[in-house]
């Protein structure tokens, strides 16, 4: 198995390192950008090579697209794609008709939604169309949950977003937690380590599972009570409804 990547950027690497750990005979392929990330992969790991993004697409039966849209429209046009080439793209703001439209001969391309902690394994794999490729790249460590629209898995794209709101509320608490204790190590390590633990306990199986933490924590007159009231009084949920809805406007969904 050949597997090339156009685009070497914070996506792109641990997809790398995730199928190289898991495929250690096949050949990867990645392009010369970003020059830092691809020449650390190509040093670190036997069989990641990079090139010219020609060189990468001829000696590649999978390829990965991960660019920005500009940057695909710019570049896949000077591109020699082949009939054969089976495409995967992680990349936002540029639908499937137009990668198909660029990516001629080449057909059959689906579109999913990696996010970094792929590289270890357990990360959620929306895609559409469904397509058996990302099952049998990533689908052994990590759930591929087919979606039916594109509007779909853009909606997906969207939710994605809430990770760095959440990492944020995370930095804040641990930067107040480590002045009072004068242990900022520490207290970044008690706050990774609180919300990875409290996630990580709770079931996958979508039966209601956020509902039932958030009532489990939801004690009246207590801390997370105290704290919640006061952060939704602040116009938490109003707020976040309107970044989703600009999001949403961003990726031509229906806000």
């Amino acid at each position: 198995m050949e597997i090339g990547f156009l685009g070497c950027g914070k996506i792109a690497v641990p997809m790398v390192r995730s199928l190289a750990r898991r495929f250690p005979d096949a050949g990867i392929f990645v392009t010369l950008r970003s020059e830092h990330l691809s020449s650390m992969l190509e040093r670190e790991i036997d069989n990641v090579h990079r090139g010219e993004s020609q060189w990468v697409l001829d000696n590649s039966e999978i390829v990965v697209f991960s660019l920005l849209a500009d940057v695909a429209r710019t570049l896949f046009p000077s591109l020699a794609f082949r009939s054969d080439h089976k495409s995967v793209s992680v990349m936002t703001d540029i639908g499937l008709q137009e990668i198909h439209d660029l990516i001629r001969p080449a057909s059959g391309c689906c579109i999913t939604i990696p996010v970094p902690f792929i590289a270890q394994g357990g990360c959620p794999l929306p895609v559409y169309p469904d397509n058996p490729l990302i099952g049998q790249l990533f689908g052994d460590e990590n759930r591929v949950f087919p979606v039916t629209e594109e509007s779909h898995v853009n909606a997906h794209f969207a939710a994605t977003a809430i990770l760095s709101t959440l990492i944020v509320q995370l930095q804040g608490t641990s930067r107040w937690l480590g002045d009072r204790t004068g242990n900022h190590v520490d207290a970044e390590i008690y706050l990774a380590s609180l919300a990875a633990g409290y996630l990580g306990a709770m079931d996958r199986d979508g039966m209601q599972r956020l509902d039932q933490a958030m009532e489990k924590l939801s004690t009246t007159g207590g801390l997370n009570h105290q704290l919640l009231q006061h952060m939704q009084s602040s116009g938490l949920t109003e707020n976040l409804e309107k970044g989703l809805q600009q999001l949403a406007r961003r990726l031509c969904m229906q806000a």
